[in-house]
């Protein structure tokens, strides 16, 4: 049998435990309504309907350990923050790709910005700019 890859520490519990996880599910929940009734002096609830998917958010679990979901938002983040949770031996690799990330989109922003300069600048001179830049100077910059 393999090594499981993933390893979900549950602090919380006493004792602590860690369970072995070797394969991680991601699907979207669904909503359903629910409708109440008396009985007997109890409120008792039941869910009406087929429902409906709620593509804002995503529930990832292990079928080996079906107790538990980390139900997060369906965002590059939210996805992010269960994969640092269950494993925090690569929160720092994956913080370092991160930064490198966030500093290759700084550098290819100043240059569409320095693009856009040149655009302007050649209008200003009265060289031949294709139309497309100048209705995008004209529409706000969005070029």
């Amino acid at each position: 049998m393999s090594q499981p890859q993933f390893l979900l520490n549950f602090r919380w519990r006493k004792p602590a435990r860690i369970f072995q996880a070797a394969k991680l599910t991601a699907e979207y929940p669904e909503v359903r309504n629910i409708r109440y009734h008396s009985l007997g002096g109890l409120r008792v609830g039941h869910s009406v309907g087929t429902g409906r998917i709620d593509r804002r958010k995503l529930d990832i679990k292990s079928p080996d350990i079906s107790s538990y979901v980390f139900r997060v938002p369906a965002t590059a983040d939210g996805v992010k923050a269960v994969l640092r949770r269950i494993r925090p031996q690569e929160s720092t690799l994956l913080d370092a790709i991160d930064a490198e990330m966030a500093e290759g989109q700084s550098e290819l922003d100043a240059l569409k910005q320095r693009r856009k300069e040149v655009v302007h600048t050649a209008w200003l001179r009265g060289n031949v700019v294709r139309l497309k830049e100048v209705e995008g100077l004209l529409a706000g910059g969005k070029t």
